[in-house]
């Protein structure tokens, strides 16, 4: 597995209360498609908050997502994306291979 640390910029498209996954375990809609380098990227199972992004005991002032996407050729990947409140972009700090 490869591991590549970034910050590029990503634009989500977010479900509407729809069945996996579309929503969280809670029913927050969550990420469905991305676009990333020119590429679109269906998401393909349950998004999380990526771990260990929260050691604090105040509330984080940024939004974070963990999930795998497919490209329309069939690559896979894992990505973690972060916004910070305020700020109107996604970032991709983490790609898995």
């Amino acid at each position: 597995m490869s591991t590549l640390d970034l910050t590029d910029v990503a634009t989500l498209w977010f479900g509407q209360g729809e069945a996996v996954p579309g929503t969280t375990s809670v029913g927050t809609p969550a990420p469905v498609r991305m676009l990333w380098r020119g590429e679109r990227w269906r998401v393909t199972d349950r998004p999380t908050e990526p771990e260990g992004l929260y050691w604090t005991t105040h509330p984080p002032e940024f939004a974070a997502w963990r999930f795998q996407a497919t490209d329309p050729q069939g690559r896979s990947r894992v990505f973690d994306l972060v916004r910070h409140h305020g700020d109107h972009h996604w970032l991709v700090v983490h790609v898995y291979d």
